[in-house]
């Protein structure tokens, strides 16, 4: 992939935009990424950066409550937004004769961001309404147990919407004094992608952008979560009427090889139906209806989940015992020569739809911008790193990652448990599952969408992205 057509800008405040030209059509899209997410929220106060991002749309001192989508609408363009853990993105695709209207939100939403104690009040039954909506989707819970057992120590180990709990308890005076550390033009770059003139874009940002105060405190590092010393497990009763069995495997980090190894893998495992788990699981033991498997790499070490929504009446035990039977054999066989073939040929062809649109082009060099460590110049690497893994490497990796003794393993079985507790831990603890937002994550939203890269993508992988409208 050629990456010519990107101009880097860099003010004296930290502010940095990527132009990147592409005059096919007359549409631009504009990305503006905050450099906050889950992992920066403190205890106490998870959930905030998301429900930040709901208040981003309820009024600044010049665009007033709902001005921001009406202006969008009678401009004929779209608008949206995503919260994950590593960062909060805002973007619009707008004609070409009329995208300036964006940057200008944007320069008002940085700083003047109005936090309406009545709009607050409210904003927050809707995000907490979210939340329970969530506590009813058969994989949220599984895979937050999973997630929260991986990660001990790391703040990835709570969800994207927080605790009701925090939530609850959260003020405006606390938003806003979250809002005043972390978005400032020294936390944030933007991505302008379509038919722009880049002489005039790069003036329009400076104008814009360019006197603002580096006001933003620096990105604070998360505490490193240390390595297992054995398989953690949980069994959870629900209240739905089949069984689902999630494994998790801590990993790598975004952009890094090992990452573009951990994707061939899980394709070979248990994306599509010529994958190892589909055929084994779903063809020939007919014991589950449908898995997947996610490559979840982040901004710091990530993980893999292999997902499964058994048939009635399987035996759990039984599909875990296949599933890491079939993981076993990728780490003693590696991936097959034709497989290998397959997978890189997928992997390509979804690496390159991705670019499509533009504001798709533009959300692609806005993630690998913000998590590889090379940014969007990472992406003229992608192609040629996947073609160039061997299958060695790669049966190298599986056994690396994928031993028995790093792994977690949630259950959830139909019936709900007495009292208050959701979850048993087999370690001895016991708690009650704190709901929460799945940042994209669940067995239908990935398994088509994870043919390519979720984090080096436009996504998908958030995970679509994980975007939604706010009420």
């Amino acid at each position: 992939m050629t990456l010519s057509h990107v101009q880097e800008l860099r003010l004296d405040n930290g502010f940095r935009a990527l132009l990147a030209p592409r005059r096919s059509l007359p549409v631009v899209a504009t990305v503006l990424w905050y450099q906050v997410g889950s992992r920066d929220e403190r205890t106490g106060e998870t959930g905030v950066s998301h429900f930040l991002e709901h208040m981003m749309f309820k009024g600044t001192q010049h665009f007033p409550k709902g001005q921001i989508d009406l202006l969008t609408s009678k401009m004929g363009g779209s608008n949206n937004a995503f919260t994950d853990c590593d960062g909060t993105a805002y973007h619009f695709a707008l004609a070409a004769d009329r995208w300036e209207s964006a940057l200008e939100i944007e320069q008002s939403r940085m700083r003047q961001c109005l936090l309406d104690p009545l709009e607050f009040a409210s904003e927050k039954n809707v995000v907490l309404e979210e939340l329970a909506m969530g506590e009813d989707d058969p994989w949220r819970p599984l895979y937050q147990t999973a997630e929260s057992l991986l990660f001990q120590v790391h703040p990835y180990h709570h969800p994207v919407i927080g605790y009701k709990q925090d939530l609850e308890r959260l003020s405006v005076d606390s938003m806003r004094g979250y809002y005043d550390r972390h978005y400032g033009p020294n936390r944030a770059f933007l991505v302008v992608a379509g038919d722009i003139d880049l002489d005039r874009t790069a003036a329009r940002v400076n104008q814009l952008f360019g006197a603002m105060p580096a006001n933003a405190t620096p990105r604070a590092e998360a505490l490193a979560e240390p390595m297992p010393q054995g398989e953690r497990r949980a069994v959870l009763r629900t209240a739905h009427a089949v069984a689902r069995l999630c494994l998790g495997f801590p990993t790598t980090r975004a952009g890094e090889r090992d990452d573009y190894a951990l994707d061939v893998l899980a394709h070979d495992l248990g994306i599509g139906k010529n994958s190892r788990l589909y055929r084994r699981l779903v063809l020939d033991e007919e014991l589950v209806t449908d898995v997947s498997v996610i490559n979840e790499t982040r901004l710091d070490p990530g993980a893999l989940f292999v997902l499964t929504e058994l048939r009635q009446g399987a035996d759990l035990d039984k599909v875990e015992r296949i599933v890491r039977e079939e993981i076993d054999a990728m780490a003693q066989d590696g991936v097959d020569k034709h497989d290998l073939a397959r997978i890189r040929a997928q992997i390509r062809a979804s690496f390159l739809f991705q670019d499509e649109s533009v504001l798709d082009h533009a959300l692609k060099l806005a993630r690998f911008e913000a998590l590889t460590p090379g940014g969007y110049k990472t992406l003229a690497t992608v192609l040629p790193t996947y073609e160039s893994l061997k299958p060695e490497e790669l049966r190298q990796a599986a056994a690396r990652y994928f031993a028995p003794a790093r792994s977690v393993c949630v259950q959830a079985v139909p019936g709900r448990a007495e009292g208050n507790g959701a979850a048993a831990h087999k370690n001895g603890k016991a708690g009650k599952l704190k709901g929460g937002e799945p940042k994209d994550r669940p067995l239908q939203d990935k398994k088509d969408k994870k043919a390519g890269k979720a984090r080096k993508s436009g996504r998908a992988r958030d995970g679509k992205r994980k975007e939604k409208r706010r009420s």
